[in-house]
């Protein structure tokens, strides 16, 4: 029988092109894969980069700090640790690239197109995990 693996984190999808981003929560950091072949930044995490086709990458670390490009606002079905209504966006970050994440805990209401947003870490049970916040 094998033992099991430490993958460092406690999260919903394992494999290996989403653990390094996991375990990057855990350390509270905001990472990415950057194609070791061309250097394009990949937010969400594939295999191969879409713009090379390169299968190696290294792991990024982003600064967290973004600007809100779209969002809907989540009413139902509820969702386990989050209050509804919640906002869910889509940042446009620093480094250039986009990320969708929640924004719960924020006043749909103050939501502005363009509106400084920043990653704000924290645990949802026993998951690390993000959301962005007003700058």
């Amino acid at each position: 029988m094998n033992a099991p693996v430490d993958k460092g984190h406690n999260a919903p999808c394992s494999n290996r092109d989403f653990d390094f981003f996991y375990r990057g929560l855990e350390r509270e950091e905001l990472l990415a894969q950057k194609c070791d072949g061309c250097g394009t930044l990949r937010t969400l995490p594939t295999p191969a980069c879409g713009h090379c086709h390169s299968l190696n990458w290294s792991e990024a670390k982003l600064s967290g700090d973004a600007a809100l490009f779209s969002y809907v606002v989540h009413h139902h079905p509820p969702l386990p640790g989050f209050p509804a209504p919640h906002p869910i966006v889509v940042a446009d970050l620093a480094e250039g690239e986009r990320m969708v994440g929640a924004m719960d805990g924020t006043d749909p209401a103050s939501l502005r197109i363009g509106m400084p947003l920043k990653v704000e870490f924290l645990r949802r049970g026993d998951v690390a995990a993000f959301r962005f916040r007003p700058a």
